[in-house]
């Protein structure tokens, strides 16, 4: 007797939902898988900011329990920035005024020994690695490569003085001590920022600045009186805008542009933008850790050395 046997196909509809089945399992899948890729990215920042508080604390040691300011106004032929790049003058990747500033990402080379580690793998693409100098437009900075273009930023209102910009060659720097600092496990040094210059809100732009010591209320903060205090200390005067530096928020590299509502969402925006919401911070003391953007840029006690009666 011959059997006959038949191969069943699969049906229409059972290929369409077969296919239906991949394409709901891929929506909830891929979303999950760059989260895991963000998350490993944040991480390796993380591990640069850390590399960059021991580098920090053997540049302390060495020079006299004193930080470092975030520039020092040099002669051209001395910098290790254009040394680094292989820039000999008269050089065409660095230029204008970069050439005759050291920044301080340059004063802790010598203590990481890769210029690499100041980027982070999440930040936008504003920096020189690759041989790619961006201009920075800014008022008051001019020059491909100038700020060193990393992607990190120096607390420019209370840790970071520097010689007058108008200084060639040289000029008095203060940076405060070690011991100057009331709360050193309490004060950033570096975050995650497109400009070698950060700062917090503290002119409260975004309506965001409060004390979180006393539970997130704004009081004694976010004031006029706290725009007037951070302008008249040292280079913040020139700084009230370097909120908008912090994350990948580009306001220097993208020519300090005025204070409208749209600039200031678009900042926000933009800062939030490197870790999704968070920021990768170094203290005072050595430790790092990431922080909610809002926090970071609200929190004064966050950023301040001089022990306010209403910072814990």
């Amino acid at each position: 007797m011959n059997h006959t046997h038949k191969c069943k196909a699969f049906t229409l509809i059972e290929l369409l939902v077969v296919i239906a089945i991949i394409a709901i399992l891929a929506a909830i899948l891929f979303p999950v898988f760059a989260q895991a890729r963000a998350k490993a990215r944040q991480i390796s920042c993380l591990s640069n900011v850390k590399q960059m508080s021991l580098a920090t604390g053997m540049y302390v040691q060495d020079y006299d329990e004193m930080f470092y300011p975030h520039r020092f106004n040099t002669c051209a032929e001395s910098n290790p920035f254009i040394q680094i790049l292989n820039d000999p003058p008269p050089g065409t990747r660095i230029t204008g005024n970069a050439r005759s500033r050291t920044f301080w990402i340059s004063l802790l080379q010598p203590y990481i020994k890769n210029y690499d580690l100041f980027k982070c793998p999440s930040a936008s693409p504003t920096a020189w690695w690759g041989g790619n100098l961006v201009p920075c437009d800014a008022d008051g900075c001019s020059g491909d490569g100038y700020g060193g273009q990393n992607s990190y930023g120096h607390n420019d209102v209370w840790m970071s003085p520097a010689a007058s910009y108008a200084t060639a060659c040289g000029g008095a720097v203060s940076p405060p001590s070690d011991s100057a600092v009331s709360r050193p496990a309490g004060t950033i040094l570096i975050v995650d920022a497109t400009y070698y210059g950060a700062a917090p809100d503290v002119c409260n732009e975004t309506g965001k600045m409060f004390n979180a010591s006393v539970g997130g209320v704004q009081t004694n903060s976010g004031t006029n009186d706290d725009c007037t205090l951070a302008i008249s200390q040292g280079d913040a005067g020139r700084y009230p805008n370097y909120w908008k530096n912090i994350g990948n928020s580009n306001w220097s590299y993208g020519g300090g542009a005025g204070s409208t509502d749209d600039n200031i969402l678009n900042a926000e925006n933009d800062g939030k933008n490197r870790h999704s919401g968070q920021i990768n911070c170094q203290f005072v003391d050595g430790h790092a850790k990431s922080m909610p953007y809002d926090q970071v840029i609200g929190n004064i006690c966050l950023w301040t050395i001089d022990g306010r009666s209403w910072c814990n």
